[in-house]
């Protein structure tokens, strides 16, 4: 009797000291219906020991409107670590925030997701190819300053030149390549001449060409993919792409952590069977009770005439 009322006791102030108690995982619940207007299934679903800290990471990061990345953004980068996991419940639920709470448009949504796929395509060939790590950084960071050089001197011609661009053949592409890398990395030129062409334009129009997300972001969601996928190339490439690029500390910590966190939900979504319908439903009901909120907010902070 005194052993069992022993052990009962020591995991009595074990639960006490290491796990949350149940009056934080109701507060905790209490705290999730007052911010989405309800309760949604997958966070019932997850284990009332861990959800007030999972909650308040996911507050903390996603759903705070003040933190280093604008949400638009921040949603991008989780429609494009959702689209390649693959995950099609957390799919709609970043186009729906992205699109109904933060305006992005359908161009940014599908840039988001071809630069995911891009990302893919390049970790697949360079790890496949065995390019060796430590050269492949040493011609990154060459890239890279080469760039940096090349837009400084850009930025003190008055009439910049404007000639057409012909990419027909392998040639073509090396030789363009050159012109904005400063010379020919080893990746490639060991990528196939029969597909290169093709390659290089993605790669240039998507990643290099001005398009709808502003470049510091495209390589913030290509750093957030490549560090889930996980590709030590890719991370390498777009951590020193986005700090060329103006990205903060800050804003490379939050990405990473982006990533890690749709992971995280899509694990806990797909693991616990979560009815798609259903899920669904409850994405629109969060997104319009946040939108309510939010229009409340407007309000109360605009002046009256």
């Amino acid at each position: 009797m005194k052993k069992i009322f022993t052990l009962a006791f020591c995991l009595t102030l074990s639960s006490m000291a290491f796990g949350a108690t149940s009056t934080d995982s109701q507060e905790t619940y209490k705290d999730i219906k007052k911010t989405l207007g309800i309760v949604p299934v997958f966070l019932k679903d997850y284990p009332a020991s861990g959800i007030t800290g999972a909650w308040e990471e996911l507050k903390g990061t996603q759903l705070n409107s003040a933190s280093a990345i604008p949400g638009k953004y921040k949603e991008l980068i989780g429609l494009a670590v959702s689209s390649q996991i693959p995950c099609t419940n957390c799919s709609f639920f970043h186009t729906q925030m992205a699109v109904k709470l933060n305006n992005a448009t359908k161009a940014e949504l599908q840039e988001a997701i071809a630069l995911a796929a891009g990302t893919r395509k390049w970790s697949s060939y360079l790890y496949g190819s065995e390019i060796n790590k430590g050269q492949f950084r040493s011609e990154v960071d060459k890239i890279l300053k080469f760039q940096n050089k090349k837009s400084n001197l850009q930025a003190m011609e008055v009439k910049p030149t404007d000639e057409p661009i012909v990419l027909n053949t392998p040639e073509d592409v090396y030789k363009d390549v050159e012109e904005n890398f400063g010379f020919v990395p080893e990746f490639i030129k060991n990528y196939p001449k029969n597909t290169v062409v093709g390659a290089w334009k993605d790669m240039k129009g998507l990643e290099m060409g001005e398009t709808e997300v502003p470049g510091k972001y495209k390589q913030l969601i290509g750093l957030a993919v490549a560090s889930q996928i996980p590709c030590e190339y890719c991370v390498y490439f777009h951590t020193q792409s986005a700090l060329v690029s103006g990205a903060t500390k800050e804003e490379l910590a939050e990405a990473i952590t982006m990533a890690g966190s749709v992971r995280t939900w899509s694990t806990i979504l797909n693991g616990n069977m979560e009815d798609d319908k259903a899920f669904k439903g409850e994405v629109k009901s969060i997104i319009n009770h946040v939108s309510a909120q939010m229009k409340k907010e407007v309000t109360l902070v605009t002046p009256a005439l």
